[in-house]
Protein backbone atom coordinates (compact mmCIF):
# COMPACT_ATOMS: atom_id res chain seq x y z
CA UNK A 1 0.00 0.00 0.00
CA UNK A 2 2.88 2.38 0.72
CA UNK A 3 4.04 2.09 -2.89
CA UNK A 4 0.57 3.03 -4.10
CA UNK A 5 0.59 6.16 -1.91
CA UNK A 6 3.99 7.10 -3.34
CA UNK A 7 2.63 6.72 -6.85
CA UNK A 8 -0.39 8.84 -6.00
CA UNK A 9 1.79 11.58 -4.60
CA UNK A 10 3.70 11.65 -7.88
CA UNK A 11 0.58 11.44 -10.06
CA UNK A 12 -1.54 13.97 -8.24
CA UNK A 13 -0.50 17.60 -8.50
CA UNK A 14 -0.84 18.43 -4.83
CA UNK A 15 1.61 19.05 -2.03
CA UNK A 16 1.50 16.94 1.10
CA UNK A 17 0.60 18.77 4.26
CA UNK A 18 -0.13 17.77 7.84
CA UNK A 19 -3.71 17.21 6.67
CA UNK A 20 -2.91 15.69 3.31
CA UNK A 21 -5.47 16.99 0.79
CA UNK A 22 -5.44 13.77 -1.26
CA UNK A 23 -6.56 11.53 1.60
CA UNK A 24 -10.29 12.25 1.71
CA UNK A 25 -10.85 12.30 -2.08
CA UNK A 26 -8.90 9.09 -2.63
CA UNK A 27 -10.71 7.57 0.34
CA UNK A 28 -13.95 8.27 -1.51
CA UNK A 29 -12.54 6.43 -4.53
CA UNK A 30 -11.68 3.48 -2.29
CA UNK A 31 -15.21 3.48 -0.86
CA UNK A 32 -16.73 3.55 -4.35
CA UNK A 33 -14.48 0.70 -5.48
CA UNK A 34 -15.38 -1.40 -2.44
CA UNK A 35 -19.08 -0.80 -3.08
CA UNK A 36 -18.70 -1.68 -6.77
CA UNK A 37 -16.91 -4.91 -5.89
CA UNK A 38 -19.50 -5.83 -3.24
CA UNK A 39 -22.28 -5.43 -5.81
CA UNK A 40 -20.49 -7.73 -8.25
CA UNK A 41 -19.32 -5.10 -10.70
CA UNK A 42 -16.14 -5.97 -12.61
CA UNK A 43 -12.97 -3.95 -12.07
CA UNK A 44 -13.01 -2.34 -15.53
CA UNK A 45 -16.64 -1.27 -15.14
CA UNK A 46 -15.83 0.10 -11.69
CA UNK A 47 -12.92 2.11 -13.08
CA UNK A 48 -15.10 3.58 -15.81
CA UNK A 49 -17.99 4.34 -13.47
CA UNK A 50 -15.84 5.93 -10.78
CA UNK A 51 -13.84 7.97 -13.28
CA UNK A 52 -17.01 9.07 -15.04
CA UNK A 53 -18.55 10.09 -11.74
CA UNK A 54 -15.74 12.43 -10.77
CA UNK A 55 -16.85 16.03 -10.83
CA UNK A 56 -14.76 18.89 -12.14
CA UNK A 57 -13.26 19.46 -8.69
CA UNK A 58 -12.13 15.82 -8.51
CA UNK A 59 -10.93 15.47 -12.11
CA UNK A 60 -7.31 15.62 -10.96
CA UNK A 61 -7.87 12.29 -9.21
CA UNK A 62 -8.80 10.40 -12.40
CA UNK A 63 -5.26 8.94 -12.79
CA UNK A 64 -5.56 7.50 -9.26
CA UNK A 65 -8.73 5.53 -10.02
CA UNK A 66 -7.20 2.54 -11.89
CA UNK A 67 -4.51 1.67 -9.32
CA UNK A 68 -6.91 2.16 -6.41
CA UNK A 69 -9.57 -0.03 -8.02
CA UNK A 70 -6.96 -2.68 -8.85
CA UNK A 71 -5.83 -2.66 -5.22
CA UNK A 72 -9.40 -2.98 -3.90
CA UNK A 73 -10.11 -5.87 -6.26
CA UNK A 74 -6.99 -7.68 -5.03
CA UNK A 75 -8.06 -7.52 -1.36
CA UNK A 76 -9.33 -10.72 0.24
CA UNK A 77 -13.12 -10.72 0.18
CA UNK A 78 -13.26 -10.83 3.98
CA UNK A 79 -11.50 -7.45 4.10
CA UNK A 80 -14.46 -5.84 2.33
CA UNK A 81 -16.46 -6.17 5.56
CA UNK A 82 -13.98 -3.83 7.27
CA UNK A 83 -13.77 -0.04 6.92
CA UNK A 84 -11.36 -0.17 3.99
CA UNK A 85 -11.86 3.49 3.05
CA UNK A 86 -11.45 4.65 6.64
CA UNK A 87 -8.25 2.64 6.98
CA UNK A 88 -7.01 4.11 3.70
CA UNK A 89 -7.58 7.67 4.90
CA UNK A 90 -5.96 6.98 8.27
CA UNK A 91 -2.91 5.45 6.61
CA UNK A 92 -2.76 8.26 4.06
CA UNK A 93 -2.81 10.93 6.75
CA UNK A 94 0.18 9.34 8.48
CA UNK A 95 2.29 9.72 5.33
Amino acid sequence: MRALFTCLLIVLPMAATAQNPICAPTGEIVAAAVEARKTGQGAEAAKAGITGGLGAAQAAYAPAVPPIVDWVYELPEADLQKDVAGSWVTQCETQ
